[in-house]
């Protein structure tokens, strides 16, 4: 792995262009995160020392420190005193601290969310119209009466449209759509809380209710088209804003 500056040699085994609108450390923090995600460097693992790792990819100590100094901050590498650098133990949290950076809210991102929401949020409507609770019902039905009530308050109406579509995921009683939704939770509460902003509430209101409705009478197919609609219509108003 290796980094070139004008100026500086560079290792013969590996060469990487840099671009210039992107600062060297963070092109160094990407190949140090990648061998982390690849388990080049498994968890556990001493770091190289500054010093090493600047020789090896040919920057400046400034440089590696600042990388070091990132991957310290989203707690996927750990400084013990007068040990060295170590990877952490890498935790959900650590991975969606990972992707917050790609995920910076805006129109583009907005609309790969969307069709995330399309593939997953139908199917597990699907799956849960037929497992869903009397219990788990009547606690749709009281986050729906909420968002109804709620005509002003964005970020509480955000949360409360990501507790229906988290409860929906939960009555599926799939632990692997569950983990899921829990780990795209907060990203998800982003994207949300971003089209209540730009689009309003009414939508909302609507399918919530009519997504609700149709599991309430066991009607699997017409919940599967509620919430088919309610998402592939947002990916339709998002595609039409000028700006977000």
């Amino acid at each position: 792995m290796s980094i070139m500056t004008k100026g500086v040699g560079m290792p013969q085994h590996s060469t990487m262009k840099i671009v210039k609108q992107q600062k060297v450390s963070s092109q160094v923090y990407d190949q140090l995160l990648e061998r982390i995600k690849t388990h080049k460097w498994d968890e556990g693992t001493k770091l190289p020392s500054e010093n090493e790792l600047r020789l090896e990819m040919g920057v400046s100590r400034i440089s590696i420190r600042e990388a070091m100094q990132k991957l310290t901050a989203l707690g996927i590498v750990e400084t013990r005193q007068g040990e060295g650098s170590f990877v952490k133990k890498v935790t959900s949290d650590s991975y969606k601290d990972m992707m917050l950076p790609m995920f910076m809210i805006n129109k583009n991102s907005l609309e790969e969310i969307l069709e995330y929401r399309l593939v997953m949020e139908v199917g597990a409507t699907e799956i849960a119209a037929s497992r869903i609770t009397a219990s788990e019902l009547a606690e749709l039905e009281a986050i729906v009466e909420r968002m109804e009530h709620n005509d002003s308050d964005v970020k509480t109406f955000s949360h409360d449209d990501m507790m229906f579509h988290m409860a929906i995921s939960k009555a599926t009683k799939n632990q692997m759509l569950i983990n899921v939704s829990v780990f795209m939770q907060d990203l998800l509460a982003a994207s949300m809380e971003s089209i209540v902003t730009h689009l309003g509430m009414k939508d909302g209101k609507y399918f919530h209710r009519l997504i609700l409705e149709e599991m309430k009478k066991g009607n699997r197919a017409g919940a599967v088209a509620a919430m088919r609609e309610h998402v592939a219509k947002t990916v339709d108003r998002v595609s039409e804003l000028s700006e977000l």
